[in-house]
């Protein structure tokens, strides 16, 4: 049975989320590479030492930040892949919650990518670790819908995990569309494009109909 927690765990609880929203705003209104912990500490109402006592650095509350997202998103997906529909039915709803986190986390998404590159440099998996595990759930549950629909010819007859792979690389360049574009509207733009294209290249084409001579 789980034990009820202390006082003081409510209280780290609840100051690290007030930390990390007023983070999350002042950069979004300024920029991540622009925010100072001053700002933050001001935006959320406390001085900037509290703030060290809870994030020694700035790039260890990002890495909080990038965290909070990536249990976020698993939670959204999680709960779409536990509903009785098809793997065809699940997918557009799949990538409508991948591309609404990158239009929602904009500012957070070129940290996510300078961190990606490095997790393949020496130390690199040690320091994301969190990440890293976070998003090795949500590949899992990505391959687990591509498996399913493989299996039930819902989708064509490739390797799940080259799908998942394909999924994530296409969703990724929409996020670099939306920062080329500069545009608050250009990730959303993007969504109905992704889907026809997603769509019509995963899923088997009808057999065409034999043409009937008299």
């Amino acid at each position: 049975m789980k034990s009820k927690p202390t006082k003081k765990e409510v209280v780290t609880a609840f100051r690290t989320r007030e930390i990390l929203a007023a983070a999350r705003n002042v950069m979004e209104r300024l920029g991540v590479e622009a925010t100072t912990m001053d700002e933050i500490a001001q935006a959320a109402g406390v001085a900037k030492g509290t703030i060290y006592l809870y994030f020694p650095s700035k790039e260890e509350l990002i890495q909080a930040l990038m965290s909070q997202v990536g249990e976020n998103m698993f939670r959204d997906l999680k709960a779409i892949m536990d509903e009785p529909h098809s793997p065809r039915d699940k997918l557009p709803r799949v990538l409508a919650v991948l591309v609404e986190y990158l239009e929602r986390e904009r500012a957070l998404f070129p940290i996510y990518m300078r961190d990606f590159a490095q997790w393949m440099l020496p130390g690199g998996r040690g320091r994301f670790r969190r990440i890293q595990e976070l998003e090795g759930q949500i590949l899992s549950l990505l391959n687990c819908l591509f498996t399913e629909g493989v299996a039930s010819g819902e989708f064509i007859p490739a390797d799940p995990k080259l799908l998942t792979f394909l999924l994530r690389s296409l969703v990724r360049g929409v996020g670099f569309y939306g920062i080329t574009e500069g545009r608050s509207d250009a990730i959303k733009e993007a969504l109905p494009v992704l889907t026809t294209f997603i769509l019509s290249g995963f899923t088997p084409r009808p057999a065409p109909i034999a043409e009937v001579h008299s």
